[in-house]
């Protein structure tokens, strides 16, 4: 594909700070991890940076899809809970993202959550969390979050007829993990198409509708050396695409009965 015809993905940017002795103190930044961006780019798109902290234009409509990042957690007050103690949380984070949500729902574009991803669209979608996995469910499978960030340490097991089953190209995979935190309640709308082997949830995506997926492991990180985590970038820009394709066809079709 030439460059004008790739999609668009909108990614939300993430704040930190980066050591820089002139300072005497760390230097805030907004980034992204390469991961996500070499994923997206090996799939064919154009990630956009999005800055958190941005007004949101009125217009997007020139956007093809969102990817929703790993990152912090959600704050519980959005879904209606007391922080646990664990819990930490970008109130400006949120509302970039949650916006962002709202913008691809109604506008139908594809969009991709990964990790705190996943749970952002749970939670937009009305659902809730667990807040501490080690502490609130003790006796499930282990997500640890130390080590290398492509280190396999558990099952995916995925539901047979599902998208993310077609995608995937399969129904069970050994996969990475790096959340302290996981789906409760269901989001409406939402089905559960992915669990570890403890039953929590690691993959969603809408019953009906344009392309929404949700995974709470890391892919990114798998990408170079697992395809079924690969074909995940693939599919979703392939869908980012073709929503760019029917836009275009829309407006030349406009332009002609103009």
């Amino acid at each position: 594909m030439g460059s004008i015809s790739r999609p668009v993905v909108l990614v939300p940017t993430r704040t930190g700070t980066r050591d820089d002795p002139d300072m005497g103190a760390g230097l805030p930044i907004q980034s992204m991890n390469q991961a996500y961006i070499s994923a997206l780019q090996r799939a064919g798109a154009i990630p956009l940076l999005v800055p958190v902290g941005s007004d949101l234009p009125a217009d997007l409509g020139w956007a093809d899809g969102v990817l929703l990042p790993g990152g912090a957690d959600i704050a519980p007050k959005r879904y209606g809970a007391v922080a646990h103690p664990t819990s930490e949380w970008d109130d400006a984070l949120d509302t970039l993202e949650f916006g962002l949500i709202d913008w691809a729902l109604s506008a139908r574009a594809p969009i991709l959550g990964v990790c705190r991803g996943l749970q952002a669209l749970n939670v937009a979608l009305g659902g809730t969390m667990c807040q501490d996995l080690p502490s609130q469910r003790p006796n499930g499978v282990s997500h640890p979050r130390l080590g290398p960030r492509n280190r396999l340490v558990h099952q995916l097991l995925v539901e047979p007829g599902t998208r993310l089953q077609d995608i995937l190209g399969g129904e069970q995979f050994m996969v990475n993990s790096l959340h302290h935190q996981g789906i409760d309640r269901l989001g409406d709308g939402l089905v559960a198409s992915a669990r570890s082997e403890d039953g929590l949830v690691e993959g969603i995506e809408t019953a009906t509708g344009p392309y929404v997926v949700g995974v709470q492991f890391h892919p990114e990180e798998l990408a170079p050396d697992h395809q079924f985590a690969e074909r995940l970038f693939h599919s979703f820009v392939a869908e980012c695409a073709q929503a760019r394709s029917d836009r275009v066809m829309q407006r030349q079709g406009a332009a002609l009965l103009g």
